[in-house]
């Protein structure tokens, strides 16, 4: 009953709300822009780049002034391509895609070709360093900044301004109406309804019909009279009637600036205008800019897992085109299955062909990024790839039980600053050296990003202390750690590595503290009983020290299980909350039917302020027990909003705040593990476990390619899954080998029996003694090849054949690696099947 009073609440509130917001909060007066031609064209330039803008199309072309090509923002001829449909023609000439709701939660794709450029609804603004164009994109009428019904006092302060000539082209255009000498055919009650001023003074209206060249010289005179855009506004809000026909229109700028080798295009929140009843849900960027057409040879790169190659042209028409989530899904916007979950680690694509290549880069609000890719012959004849943005989140919210009819529900406020987007232009066409050049932007943003001095191969072992079981105590069902690798056992496991001869050997201790791997939130840090004393903690932080062995302590910050009263965790208090303004509770995905498992314990989403104080709380205490460092079993690869409108903090905010947590971490002299690695932590971090070095391999890709790692290798560790769990672990060797990664491990010291019945059975294949020895062969050989390599930068990679790659080192190693079933001979060169083979020069 209370829940049902709890929800009724919310729901009353939220019409209160709702109600509010449409009543007592008018839409601001939105300009519209018209295009007036100065120019011929519009230009900047610099010594590497040329840019050129036309004027009457707003499209333009960049021209790489080191090989004279050409790129466009846009097909040449996509206007007539014969395998296009009207609305894909329409598409190919935009130069933005935008994508609005209404108060349904019905979604609709506007084009800013049919909507602004057609229409010739922008204009163009010139600064020193930058050339912006602002679109109005809807449909709509020509906006003059001039009254259109104004009280006689209010119009005779503006007259008195103008002279004689100007007083009568006013009073030609204007109708003066008098209350007291109306016409026959004018309806009083009509008039007073939409005038309420005439009870007290005649109101003047411009006249119906006057022609848009009349209204342009109308709006000069009031322009030289004084008149301004908040005059303007102000007259228009006096006589607003609920009645007027509110139809979608959105302004929206792109900046264009050049930076060396780089175009960097920016979308100015400030100057995003929409109506509160339409507002501005998405915007596709340049859709088409250096699109490849049909006759021609190239491939798209997507960042798919570490890298993904689209060929142009590849006929798979029949597979769905490429889409990815930059960082992944954010928890706090709710959906009710997942299919596929697509995440990228690093917020960059690009385009090679006919010898040359560009690279896009995400930069200011990547957090809300997405990609998409396809190739030709689905819609039209060209091969593309763009970057989108979520510009406001919503939900719909069910009014109540009793009916269907539902509301939505929009974050508190609009994003600040800009959509932030740069393209490379390279003089070459493969994807080592748009990797490289990738590597070089890193350098340039992150100075704190330097070169390794690792002379052997990195290894992490991630060790598992206590796992939760469900224990009868005086006949209640009590949850209780159990013990897979206590605080002494860790040490005597790590003494039995460090002299079995690793000598990269990094140590990640997981579930160690507060309850183990499903741990209560380190609010307080408890160690656990059943894995020893606090002591043992310590010594073996300190054992670790002796041997120069670096030991990570791993905590979970940013979700929290609500396991009782004195957990440290409230829900009401410490949740975020989702664009409805419900709490963010969570539930694990079926993989077999794709809806939630709500009979598996939820958990819940921290706001993001937590997280940072739990960051600094298990550092603090990591550092304070002699830890060398801090791991973080989320940071680095979720990334999560609080769209609660008292604490609203978007993802790309939150990004941020991690950032700026990270780099305090680091500075204090603390090193950092975390898994996945997004690009926004490497600068901090010593150590990637778990990276993706194979992606999700969806159909439309025609190879992968490790594109990420050739841009990080030797600035930052990395590792892929743990091979012991790992399943086809030998082929996770040959990623590894391909990608440049380390190695990486997890063990316990009990026997994978103990997880019997437990909800841990992904630890199947951790027993230690079970492993060591072949553990310690795959790293022996590992090492006697590659070991030298991990101080090197990648500096080429390719595929020999289908299933069949070479990696390339700085001091001219090469890596070989077969992934099929037969051997690749090619001369003297023979790489046997399922198997990697290395050549030093």
């Amino acid at each position: 009953m209370k829940r049902i009073l709890r929800i009724s609440l919310f729901l009353l509130s939220l019409f209160i709300l709702t109600g509010c917001t449409r009543e007592e909060a008018q839409d601001e007066a939105m300009q519209t822009y018209s295009y007036e031609q100065d120019l011929e064209t519009y230009e900047l330039e610099n010594d590497k780049l040329k840019f050129i803008l036309n004027p009457d199309t707003t499209y333009f072309e960049v021209v790489d002034k080191q090989n004279n090509y050409t790129w466009t923002s846009n097909p040449v001829d996509g206007a007539n391509d014969p395998n296009a449909d009207s609305e894909s023609k329409k598409y190919l000439q935009s130069t933005l895609l935008i994508e609005y709701s209404n108060d349904a939660g019905i979604n609709t794709i506007y084009n800013n070709y049919e909507y602004s450029i057609s229409k010739q609804i922008y204009s163009i603004e010139e600064g020193e360093d930058y050339i912006k164009v602002n679109y109005t994109i809807g449909n709509v009428e020509q906006v003059f900044i001039m009254p259109i019904a104004v009280p006689e006092s209010r119009m005779n302060t503006f007259k008195d301004n103008m002279d004689s000539k100007q007083q009568r082209q006013i009073n030609d255009y204007y109708r003066k109406i008098d209350i007291t000498k109306l016409r026959p055919t004018d309806n009083k009650n009509e008039l007073l309804s939409m005038y309420p001023d005439l009870k007290t003074e005649p109101v003047y209206e411009l006249r119906e019909g006057v022609a848009d060249y009349l209204k342009k010289k109308i709006e000069t005179i009031f322009t030289e009279a004084g008149y301004t855009y908040e005059d303007y506004q102000e007259d228009l809000a006096r006589y607003a009637t609920e009645n007027t026909k509110e139809t979608p229109y959105f302004n929206v700028s792109i900046l264009y600036r050049l930076e060396g080798n780089d175009l960097v295009v920016e979308l100015p929140f400030e100057d995003m205008q929409w109506k509160k009843s339409y507002p501005l849900t998405k915007i596709e960027v340049l859709p088409y800019l250096g699109a490849g057409n049909s006759q021609e040879d190239g491939f798209i790169l997507v960042p798919d897992g570490n890298g993904g190659i689209i060929n142009f042209n590849n006929g798979k028409n029949e597979q769905s085109s490429y889409y990815t989530e930059v960082y992944g899904w954010d928890s706090a916007i709710k959906r009710d299955a997942v299919i596929d979950e697509s995440r990228s680690a690093f917020p960059v694509f690009g385009i090679s062909k006919e010898g040359v290549s560009m690279i896009g880069i995400i930069e200011d609000h990547s957090a809300v990024a997405s990609i998409k890719a396809d190739v030709s012959g689905r819609t039209h004849s060209y091969n593309y790839v763009n970057a989108s943005y979520v510009t406001f989140h919503s939900a719909s919210v069910q009014v109540s039980a009793k009916t269907d009819k539902s509301v939505m529900v929009y974050e508190a406020e609009k994003p600040k600053g800009v959509l932030k987007q740069r393209y490379r232009f390279l003089g070459t066409d493969t994807y080592s050296e748009m990797a490289q050049s990738y590597r070089d932007y890193l350098l340039e943003k992150y100075p704190g990003l330097t070169r390794k001095k690792d002379s052997s191969t990195p290894v992490n072992v991630t060790i598992v202390g206590a796992i939760d079981e469900v224990k009868q105590r005086f006949g209640l069902p009590v949850s209780m750690p159990v013990s897979l690798t206590s605080y002494e056992e860790a040490r005597d496991l790590l003494k039995d590595l460090y002299e079995a001869g690793y000598s990269n050997l990094s140590i990640k201790y997981s579930g160690w503290m507060n309850g183990g791997i499903k741990q209560t939130v380190p609010k307080k840090i408890n160690t656990i009983s059943q894995l020893g004393s606090k002591k043992e903690l310590k010594e073996f932080m300190n054992y670790g020290k002796e041997i120069d062995v670096p030991i990570y302590l791993e905590g979970m910050v940013m979700h929290a299980f609500d396991d009782g009263l004195f957990d440290g965790f409230s829900i009401n208090q410490d949740a975020a909350k989702f664009t409805s303004r419900e709490i963010v509770e969570l539930y694990d995905f079926s993989p077999i039917y794709y809806g939630v498992e709500d009979w598996n314990d939820s958990y819940y989403l921290l706001k993001p302020q937590l997280t940072l104080q739990y960051m600094k709380n298990i550092s603090e205490y990591a550092k304070d027990n002699l830890a060398y460092g801090v791991a973080f079993s989320d940071i680095g690869y979720l990334l999560s909003a609080d769209f609660n409108p008292k604490n609203l903090t978007t993802r790309y905010e939150v990004m941020l705040m991690q950032q700026a947590e990270l780099e305090r971490i680091a500075s204090s002299g603390m090193g950092i593990v975390v898994n996945g690695g997004n690009e926004y932590v490497l600068p901090y971090v010593d150590f990637i476990t778990d990276m993706d070095l194979k992606g999700k391999q969806y159909q439309i890709i025609d190879y992968s390619v490790p594109f990420y790692s050739i841009a990080i290798h030797g600035l930052v560790n990395y590792a892929g899954t743990a091979l012991n769990l790992a399943g086809a672990y030998q082929t996770e060797i040959l990623r590894s080998a391909e990608a440049g990664a380390g190695l990486s491990f997890t063990f316990t010291k009990e026997p994978a029996s103990i997880l019997q019945n437990s909800n841990y059975m992904y630890y199947f294949a951790t027993d230690y003694e079970k492993w060591k020895e072949e553990a310690y062969a795959i790293y022996k050989r590992y090492e006697a090849e590659l070991g030298h390599c991990f101080d090197q930068y990648i500096i080429n990679h390719e595929c020999l054949q289908n299933g069949v790659f070479a990696t390339t080192y700085e001091d001219g190693t090469k890596v070989y690696v077969n992934y099929n079933d037969v051997d690749y001979v090619n001369g003297d060169l023979n790489v046997p099947a399922h198997d990697y083979k290395v050549e030093r020069r």
